[in-house]
């Protein structure tokens, strides 16, 4: 009898713990068509990660509600510009406390005229050119359809733990700003992209990583990417 109440605790406990274990995060699109389906099933295809799904501009609200305390991390997808100055202010607060955080592809051309995202992400996407301190800056560039060849810089990081030199095909961004203290991942050659594809930065005492692959299905079904995307959310909501 004792052996079968233990063997019922065993069970127990390592359904808790598993269940508690499981992560549970926020994936946030809008402001950008993508191919929602195979995008969300990405998502599904993570079996211990459990997520919802809010859309732009609504999903600036979340980060000063009540509801923000049950994600261990927040995964954004967006393009959007609109974002008011509380909404500012609960987002860094919410980096502040330590909220992990993912950037796709898209997300880094978001709040053009917000200086302090630029920090926040590492990066930004110029959708014009622009002066600063007496520097031109150029507009960014796009161009889909590439087969780009991904090298690891970091092989010894969590996110890319296991990963080795791959091929995607998909959209490279050109004339990207990066900021010069976030660590890089991964890098490409591609004559028509920037250099660095994948990094890590911190801001407060978040964990944040942009992955600049993201654009549609040659993406979302790539086994590396969702390899990538699932060791990136894990690790930063360590």
């Amino acid at each position: 009898m004792m052996k079968i109440l233990l063997t019922g605790l065993s069970i127990f406990l390592f359904t808790t713990c598993s269940f508690n274990t499981a992560e549970t995060i926020l994936v946030i699109t809008g402001g950008h068509e993508y191919d929602s389906v195979n995008f969300i099933r990405a998502f599904k295809s993570f079996d211990d990660l459990q997520y919802d799904h809010m859309v732009q501009p609504e999903a600036n609200q979340v980060y000063s509600s009540d509801s923000i305390g049950k994600y261990d991390a927040l995964v954004f997808y967006d393009l959007v510009q609109e974002i008011e100055e509380e909404q500012k202010a609960a987002f860094i607060d919410m980096l502040n406390e330590g909220k992990g955080i993912v950037f796709l592809h898209h997300s880094i051309a978001s709040y053009q005229d917000w200086d302090e995202f630029l920090q926040v992400l590492g990066g930004r996407y110029h959708l014009e050119s622009k002066v600063v301190n007496n520097d031109s800056v150029p507009a960014s560039t796009y161009l889909d359809g590439q087969d780009v060849m991904v090298e690891i810089v970091d092989r010894d990081h969590p996110v890319t733990k296991g990963l080795e030199e791959f091929i995607i095909h998909e959209e490279v961004y050109n004339y990207v700003e990066v900021i010069p203290n976030v660590h890089p991942l991964m890098r490409t050659e591609h004559p028509e992209s920037g250099e660095m594809l994948v990094w890590t930065n911190t801001y407060g005492k978040s964990r944040i990583v942009y992955i600049q692959f993201g654009h549609d299905n040659n993406a979302y079904s790539n086994p590396n990417f969702r390899k990538l995307l699932r060791q990136a959310i894990d690790w930063v909501c360590e």
